[in-house]
């Protein structure tokens, strides 16, 4: 009969005691010291250790396929990519610059001849930031290319009160980041299935146009005419199966210049994207291969060649890469929470591509060195790459509604989820009102604090990005939300022998960490008894012996007030003394603005 094994001991003692059982059960006259000084101990319990750290990472590497419990940021874009979840890298801010130029006069208004074009992609900074046009902007036109009017004349007037010159205005929408070309030289080794190519910056914002030319000898970028050629481009998907996307339809006219037509187009030359664990971006190609030349080399028809071809290559996946081909990537780099800047920052002209086509060459270059830039709304919507929490909010919430917005916790989620060029809000809350979805947005202002005064450009791409998403009967109105800002008075009794000072920096501390904005959402209540508890840990602290709240409203600070009740109406005491909580609402989120003086501490 065999020896019988147990197999339901997975820690050290556990094993430790199953092998000494066994070795006295099966093997008594083999072994019998059983001391642990003895070279027979050592060797059952070095087996023992390596089973305790076996059974250690079977567990980790079962729990690291779990949503809840995963820990390690890979495993959680694994279970993203297996959702079939798209996880955003950074976001950039989003602003409105005035351009500013400067025109000679012809008649009784100013010479359009001589009105400039400032390409799209051209760059003006502030603040340490770069920044970009998103769309080519014409002087000589009142209207932006939605067809909003945004141009505003200005007569300059001389000494003698005669017009001299005009100042045109064009107010446009700017994205903070700049352009960059990534070039490789696809060989034949890399023309191969479901190629994989890493971008060398961990910042990518997003990628914005791939092309293949033929050949390998390019010595310079190709021209932005050539990233549009519909013969060389290769087109952005969210997963490698998706064969159709939607483009502007350029042989329809439409009636109205704010409404661009589009159609349906199916594409084979295709690409997805996806962020590694590490913050790098990653492309990755299509796997079918549509040259058939080489088969045609055989004693075989050739008419039969091509139909072998055609039911053998599944394109479905997209094509390969040529080989002795040259590949051309433009993405974008920056965004982050640093680029929230304030008014009037930006006000340096960058690399930027103005043409002027008036016939005096004299005036087209004073035309051009006279432009002047400064954005007239704080640069908002710029935010870090998620943390791993919220990764993992994002997938669950993500994977219950399949690319719907059915509840509330749908419509969190899939705000997070708006392509990064459009900027996305700090914090969003949603919530239901008489069949009414509302969703309420905050952002951060140039020192990183709560803002909610956020443009009606990040509103209406929010409310534009959902509109695919929602359920049809579903009406959704975006909001800026609400800021409460607080100031905590805490009175503790303290061990004599501690220094005061000390105590007094760590609690502030632990105060201003429990509270800091980026551990908490909109909506969310806000417990003061865990909060006490964190400053009870404090070293020296033996009590926390009282804990005031008060709403600090004006001046300084934002007008809003909580709903809560206060204990002090003149000094607006927050009331807590019931639950002990800062009751949140889905339109609200707290903030201590100012810690250093807003968090006060006293010791006995």
């Amino acid at each position: 009969m065999a020896n019988k094994v147990k197999y339901y001991a997975r820690n050290f003692q556990d094993i430790r005691t199953e092998l000494v059982n066994y070795v006295k059960q099966y093997y008594p006259d083999t072994m019998s010291d059983f001391n642990d000084a003895s070279i027979g101990m050592m060797l059952l319990e070095m087996n023992a250790a390596v089973g305790d750290m076996l059974s250690h990472h079977t567990d980790r590497m079962f729990q690291e396929t779990m949503i809840d419990f995963a820990q390690e940021r890979r495993s959680l874009l694994a279970l993203a990519r297996t959702f079939g979840l798209k996880v955003p890298g950074k976001r950039p801010s989003v602003t409105i610059c005035e351009y500013i130029v400067n025109l000679p006069v012809d008649g009784d208004t100013f010479d359009v001849d001589y009105s400039p074009i400032i390409r799209k992609g051209s760059k003006v900074s502030g603040g340490g930031q770069i920044f970009e046009n998103i769309e080519d902007i014409d002087f000589s036109s009142p209207f932006n290319n939605g067809g909003n009017p945004n141009r505003k004349v200005v007569p300059v007037r001389d000494s003698d009160g005669s017009i001299s010159s005009y100042n045109i205005t064009k107010q446009e929408i700017v994205v903070n980041g700049s352009s960059k070309v990534f070039k490789k030289v696809v060989n034949a080794s890399d023309s191969k299935p479901f190629l994989d190519i890493i971008l060398p910056e961990k910042n990518v914002l997003s990628v914005d146009s791939v092309i293949a030319l033929d050949g390998t000898n390019y010595t310079t970028n190709p021209s932005s005419v050539s990233f549009t050629d519909d013969d060389n481009v290769w087109h952005e998907v969210d997963a490698l199966a998706q064969d159709k996307i939607f483009v502007e339809d350029t042989n329809r006219i439409t009636n109205t210049s704010k409404v661009r037509p589009g159609k349906w187009e199916n594409i084979s030359k295709k690409f997805s994207t996806e962020y590694t664990d590490q913050g790098f971006i990653k492309l990755t190609f299509g796997a079918g291969m549509k040259d058939a030349t080489s088969l045609k080399s055989f004693a075989a028809d050739s008419t039969l060649v091509d139909s072998m071809t055609l039911l053998m290559n599944n394109m479905s996946l997209g094509e390969t890469l040529p080989a002795n081909s040259t590949l051309f990537i433009k993405y974008r780099v920056g965004g982050g929470a640093a680029s929230n800047i304030g008014v009037n920052i930006i006000k340096t002209v960058g690399e930027s591509n103005i043409s002027v086509y008036g016939q005096d060459n004299t005036i087209n270059g004073a035309v051009r060195s006279s432009l002047k830039v400064n954005n007239i709304l704080p640069a908002m919507g710029g935010s870090e790459e998620l943390s791993t929490e919220e990764l993992r909010n994002l997938i669950k919430y993500n994977f219950s509604a399949q690319n719907r917005c059915v509840t509330l916790k749908d419509y969190q989620s899939r705000v997070r989820l708006m392509p990064g060029r459009y900027g996305v809000p700090f914090r969003c809350g949603v919530t239901e009102e008489q069949n009414k979805i509302k969703i309420y947005i905050l952002g951060l202002d140039s020192s990183s604090k709560l803002d909610n005064s956020s443009n009606s450009t990040l509103k209406e791409n929010i409310s534009n990005y959902l509109s695919d998403f929602r359920m049809m009967n579903d009406y959704i109105t975006i909001d800026d939300g609400k800021v409460i800002n607080l100031e905590f008075e805490v009175d503790l009794f303290v061990d004599k022998s501690v220094s005061k000072s000390e105590i007094i920096s760590e609690a502030i501390d632990e105060i201003k960490n429990y509270m800091d904005i980026t551990n908490h959402e909109m909506g969310k209540n806000i417990y003061m008894s865990q909060l006490i508890e964190k400053v009870n840990n404090v070293g020296g602290v033996l009590n926390v012996i009282d804990l005031r709240v008060y709403n600090k409203v004006g001046g300084q600070y934002s007008l809003n007030e909580t709903s809560q009740a206060y204990k002090d109406d003149v000094k607006k005491q927050i009331d807590i003394s019931d639950e002990y909580t800062l009751f949140g609402e889905p339109n609200t989120m707290y903030e201590v603005k100012y810690p250093n003086k807003d968090i006060k501490v006293r010791v006995k």
